[in-house]
């Protein structure tokens, strides 16, 4: 049995309003910090897996960012890197 750390992002889609993100931009404008930056908030994971194989790894982490740690109608995640670790 191996196993697996996969690092994972979530944010919301493009199109969806992001208020923490416009609250960002907003107090880096009033502080001088930049007139034009543009910021979109996520979250950052880090999960281990044990697993028989990389292949069933990647099936369960798949499973568990699309049910659990995103919402696919408003959320996007993004499998930031994966290893095996001992």
């Amino acid at each position: 049995m191996g196993k697996y750390l996969f690092k994972i992002s979530t944010k919301l889609k493009d199109e969806i309003k992001d208020p923490q993100g416009q609250v960002v931009e907003k107090i880096s404008k009033r502080l001088k910090i930049s007139d034009e930056i543009n910021v979109r908030v996520g979250k950052y994971y880090e999960i281990i897996i044990f697993a028989s194989s990389l292949d069933e790894a990647k099936m369960m982490i798949k499973k568990v960012a699309e049910n659990i740690l995103s919402n696919p109608i408003v959320e996007l995640y993004t499998i930031l890197s994966f290893e095996e670790i001992i």
